[in-house]
Formats: C-alpha cells, structure tokens, sequence
C-alpha cells in the first residue's frame, strides 16, 4: 500500500513538475515574442527616423544652398557696379571734383 502512495506522490509530483515545466514554457513562448515585436517596432522606428533625418538634411542643405548662391549674386552685383562706376569715370561721364 505504501507503495502505490509513493507512486501516487511521484506521479503527483511529476504532473506537478509537468505543469510548472509547461508554464514557464509558455511564458518563455510569450517573451520570446514580446521581443520579436518590439525588435520589429524598433526597426519600423528607425526607419522612420532615417527618413526623417534624410529629409531634414536635404532641407538644411538646400537652405545652405540658396544662402550661398544669394552671397554669390550680391558679390557679382557689388562687383559689377564697381566696374560699370571706374568705366563711367574713365570716359568721363561722372565728371571727377577735383580735375
């Protein structure tokens, strides 16, 4: 009769075993695809984020563009009128004060 208890107990025991050996099973299953989703979602995130930063320095870099073809067309004016301005007094059209 003890002997049926203490199989009893093992196989007690062992389903107890069993069930616990399967729970963590499922709890590992379920993190393992919590990790799963959060790596996707990350890589959508970074996605997004390279994009944006992609659009962001196309913006700054037209910006800069523009500033800079800007400071070249007032350089070739300032220019220009210092040229046209010594020519108009070379030939005499803006008569010089003191000659």
């Amino acid at each position: 009769m003890e002997e049926k208890d203490d199989s009893q107990q093992m196989k007690g025991k062992t389903s107890d075993l069993s069930s616990q050996i399967d729970e963590v099973k499922e709890i590992m299953k379920k993190n393992v695809n919590q990790i799963l989703h959060r790596e996707e979602n990350l890589d959508k995130l970074l996605e997004v984020h390279i994009h944006i930063h992609h659009l962001q320095t196309r913006k700054v870099s037209r910006s800069y563009w523009w500033k800079n073809v800007k400071l070249m067309v007032a350089v070739v004016v300032i220019v220009l009128i210092i040229v046209v301005v010594i020519i108009l007094l070379a030939v005499g059209v803006i008569p010089i004060m003191g000659f």
